[in-house]
């Protein structure tokens, strides 16, 4: 499956430094989209935990989206692996 066509979803998130982590890990890779849907935190992707545990994938942070709910998040996808 190409990396262009992958999305990673996280679900509920409570701590920032996943959420960075989880972004280094996609761009490690080869991955770029990243979707968090109803993050403890709405500003989770600029707090500097986030920013800190990124550690050079920060354009991950910077390109990712926040949703209210799966379904948003699922959008337009036509397979889904949990």
């Amino acid at each position: 499956m190409p990396a262009e066509s992958t999305r990673f979803v996280l679900v509920g998130t409570s701590h920032a430094g996943n959420v960075g982590a989880a972004a280094r890990a996609i761009k490690v890779m080869g991955f770029s989209e990243l979707v968090l849907v109803a993050p403890r935190w709405p500003d989770v992707l600029q707090r500097e935990e986030a920013i800190a545990m990124a550690s050079g994938a920060t354009d991950v942070l910077t390109g990712a989206r926040v949703v209210a709910t799966l379904g948003e998040a699922l959008a337009g996808v036509t397979w889904v692996g949990a």
